[in-house]
């Protein structure tokens, strides 16, 4: 038996929060120049502004409603899938690793048996992610791993990832 290396889970990530954050605060920033400027004792073309601002906040908005939809959708397929067992397995040495540097910028990349597999760090998604460059457990070509995976649109979310130090101990097992 090798050793579990990584399981999907789903984490919270206060970064799905920005779009909505910034779309209130480009609702209450009218409000806000209003009120000081009536502190100050000028006046500022408020309607202007409030108009500038929700236009300026439809883009976050937008984006947070289409990111939150995907994010549920692939939660639905992946995490769910992989609770009750419906997943691919795909066993065999890592090939063609291309790693992603330290500064990102580049998914990192790798295959087994044929299967292809994509992330990076630095995009919000279910299933395992995490580069070589920031602490990633899958290092070079030539590791052995078993890889549990579900097919999701045009990607391979990994969901399990057991490394086995040898091929010898799988032929022990075996």
């Amino acid at each position: 038996m090798g050793r579990i290396l990584y399981e999907c889970h789903f984490e919270f990530d206060f970064m799905m929060l920005l779009p909505w954050g910034m779309t209130l605060g480009a609702f209450l920033i009218p409000y806000i120049i209003k009120n000081d400027s009536k502190k100050r004792g000028y006046t500022i073309r408020v309607k202007l502004v409030k108009k500038i601002c929700w236009c300026v906040a439809v883009l976050p908005l937008l984006d947070g409603i289409i990111s939150t939809y995907l994010l549920a959708d692939m939660y639905r397929h992946t995490v769910i899938a992989y609770q009750n067992d419906d997943y691919q397995i795909v066993e065999g040495y890592v090939e063609n690793f291309d790693p992603m540097p330290y500064g990102g910028h580049k998914y990192e990349s790798f295959e087994i048996d044929g299967v292809k597999f994509e992330y990076t760090d630095y995009r919000i998604m279910i299933g395992y992610h995490n580069a070589k460059s920031h602490g990633g457990v899958i290092r070079d070509n030539g590791q052995y791993l078993k890889i549990g995976y579900i097919h999701y649109g045009n990607e391979n979310i990994i969901v399990y990832i057991e490394e086995y130090p040898d091929k010898y101990c799988l032929d022990i097992e075996k």
